[in-house]
């Protein structure tokens, strides 16, 4: 008997098979088989799409955590090294480029305050901001930088990095300032320079040197014959640089020839004599509002003295913004939420217009006086461009400090470059590492006569230096020095000889001897100078204002200290020199000290004992910020990492939106 299948029907024929899930959605697909071969790739392509956008993302959490991460400078603590906000500015005057804070602006939910002017270093003409037309003048953020996270996990932090770490007093912040104290030291702050001793033996402090590039790029524009105003020159404002002879007080009309013009300054000697050497010499000051006012109007300024002059400070441009109540610019006061745009601005608002518009509302810096600086400023950098002729002999750049003249002489017959340090006919000493001492120093400059060269010379951190093009000199000896053993009568003060020498009034020299010469650009820039301060409740200066009322038998202003910093005939009998603080801050193991490049602005280490944040902290801190709250320090485990470079800068009068600003991409020194 045959029996039958089990899939089979009563009439014999084979049973259909049941088809699978799979062939049923193929018997669906009218596709071909390429088709479905070519859509199996795209969705594997989209999936590894996806999946490489999810790694990426992960690899860019691990990388801000680990790695690097980007952040944007909020304040000016560390102008001009890095800008917070701020407003660019091309002088009306002198083509000077520079920077203004604006920071201010954006303190609190609501813009108070509006920037409307800054102050040229150059040529110190007020700058009068047109809001309304000059997309330029808008306020930009801070430059954006990239810190790296991993730099202090294989090596230790080392002086004079910019670092960024957690604020001691709010764990929840991030600061960043220039690293200056390192552990197990003794730090102290004095005349502007930062001071260092092991903390086991205080008294054997030593001034910190800045290696020559750091030196470079913390420098400060003090005046550049290249940027000259047409103005001034039509109204015959005399010029800073001045052909200079002893015993005078007027130039001498038998030396340099200065020729000025919008495209800078030229200055040419053919010397009659050559055994006579030719000066040149810096005289530091500019306009007064009423001097430039009188400029404006076609009035001449050729009464003003060519060798009047006043001390170089500690001005900065990015403090010196000029501020108004909102409610002077705008119709209502603008708010500071993100996406929030400016009211229209008040129908009595002259853009661009002047400050009197404002009546006493224009406010100068934080304080209000921030037009000059506080603090009388020694170390210097001069840098120029000279044409050497053949006959020429001799080159001289000097530097005056306190009194004491910084010279380096080159022979132009060999390139022999020699530095001493005179102090009227007497030569001071030069002092090494190993105390060794010796008057002079010789080394190979490389310049000659009958060639054009730039040289640039320096007297910073007691240390003197030589640049001939971009080639620093290295010298057969010490070049460094300890200026505090040159005033043990307390002289370390600016000098002046009134009809002799001006000194600490003129303390920049070029000179020439033997032969023709042409100067095409001198250019001067000072160091930085640290305010010695441990409290910032009424300011950061250097002055103990308490000592110089019992000295003065009077109430002294910051306005006074000014006033006197402009009339040479008064700096050595004016008692503010011997008020000038000392501050001391002792450091123990795993402790940092930095401090702000933009020191009299800086609320930094020096600033924060006392300051008890704690209580304004939500409770899971507030027991970080009191363990610090008195302490002049950032422990090594709120160390964050070093600054590495500044990327996509905003663009400066750029056609093109959106595109950097490429002469600000740089690495961070």
């Amino acid at each position: 008997m045959t029996r039958k299948s089990k899939n089979s029907n009563d009439t014999g024929k084979a049973a259909k098979k049941t088809p699978s899930r799979a062939e049923s959605a193929a018997s669906s697909d009218d596709r071909t088989p390429e088709q479905r071969f070519g859509d199996s790739i795209r969705t594997s392509a989209q999936r590894e799409t996806v999946e490489a956008f999810v790694v990426a993302f992960v690899l860019a959490l691990l990388f801000r955590a680990f790695v690097a991460e980007a952040f944007v400078i909020p304040t000016g603590s560390m102008a001009p090294t890095l800008m917070g906000a701020h407003k660019d500015v091309d002088c009306q005057q002198c083509d000077h480029r520079f920077q203004i804070g604006a920071s201010k602006e954006r303190r609190g939910p609501y813009q108070d305050d509006t920037v409307v002017a800054g102050i040229c270093p150059n040529c110190r003409y007020i700058n009068n901001l047109d809001l309304a037309e000059n997309s330029d003048a808008t306020t930009f953020n801070g430059d954006r930088i990239l810190v790296s996270k991993f730099a202090y996990t294989l090596s230790e932090p080392e002086r004079w990095d910019v670092i960024v770490f957690k604020f001691p007093g709010n764990p929840k912040q991030n600061y960043i300032k220039r690293l200056v104290g390192l552990p197990n030291e003794t730090i102290s702050v004095f005349h502007g320079d930062v001071y260092a001793a092991p903390t086991d033996e205080p008294t054997s402090d030593v001034i910190l040197r800045k290696p020559a590039d750091k030196l470079l790029a913390m420098r400060h524009h003090v005046y550049d014959t290249d940027q000259q105003s047409d103005l001034l020159i039509k109204s015959g404002y005399p010029s800073r640089i001045q052909p200079w002879r002893e015993n005078t007080s007027a130039p001498p009309e038998d030396s340099w020839t200065i020729d000025r013009s919008q495209d800078g300054l030229v200055a040419s000697v053919e010397p009659k004599n050559e055994t006579e050497t030719h000066w040149l010499r810096y005289f530091h000051r500019w306009p007064t509002d009423i001097e430039w006012n009188t400029a404006a109007k076609g009035g001449p300024l050729n009464t003003v003295a060519p060798y009047s002059s006043r001390l170089i400070t500690d001005f900065y441009a990015y403090d010196c913004y000029i501020t108004v109540p909102s409610r002077d610019v705008y119709e209502t006061t603008p708010s500071n939420a993100r996406w929030a745009g400016k009211p229209p601005l008040n129908p009595d608002y002259q853009s661009g217009g002047p400050l009197a518009q404002f009546g006493g509302d224009a406010r100068f810096g934080e304080r209000g006086f921030a037009d000059d600086g506080l603090h009388w400023v020694g170390d210097l950098i001069v840098e120029s461009e000279v044409t050497a002729s053949s006959q020429c002999k001799e080159l001289t750049l000097e530097l005056i400090e306190a009194g004491i003249q910084y010279q380096c002489r080159i022979d132009l017959t060999n390139g022999n470059a020699q530095l001493a340090i005179l102090d009227g006919d007497q030569s001071l000493q030069f002092t090494g590492t190993d105390g060794k001492q010796t008057a002079s120093v010789q080394g190979s400059s490389g310049a000659r006569a009958g060639e054009t060269f730039s040289v640039r010379f320096s007297n910073c951190d007691d240390q003197l230096l030589l640049w001939v093009g971009d080639a620093l000199v290295e010298f057969e000896g010490p070049t460094t020095f300890d200026a505090r053993a040159f005033h043990d009568d307390g002289g370390a003060y600016p000098h002046y000889q009134a009809g002799v020498h001006p000194m600490d009034a003129a303390p920049v020299g070029i000179a020439v001897r033997g032969g023709p010469a042409t100067v095409d650009r001198v250019k001067i820039d000072r160091d930085k100078y640290y305010v010695a301060t441990d409290n910032s409740s009424f300011g950061i200066f250097d002055y103990d204002m308490n000592e110089l009322y019992q000295l003065a038998q009077q109430n002294i202003s910051f306005r006074d200290i000014q006033d006197v910093m402009a009339r040479p005939e008064l700096w050595e009998q004016f008692p503010v020199w011997q008020t000038r603080r000392k501050v001391t801050f002792r450091l123990e193991e795993n402790q940092f000290f930095p401090m702000g490049d933009n020191s009299p602005e800086s609320l930094d280490a020096r600033c924060w004992a006392g300051t008890k944040l704690g209580a304004r902290l939500p409770d899971r801190f507030r027991d970080q910020a009191y363990a610090f709250a008195d302490a002049s320090y950032v422990p090594r485990d709120l160390l964050v990492g070093k600054a590495l470079m500044v990327f996509w800068p905003h663009p400066w009068n750029s056609p093109v939106p959106f595109t950097p600003n490429f002469d600000r991409f740089r690495f961070i020194r």
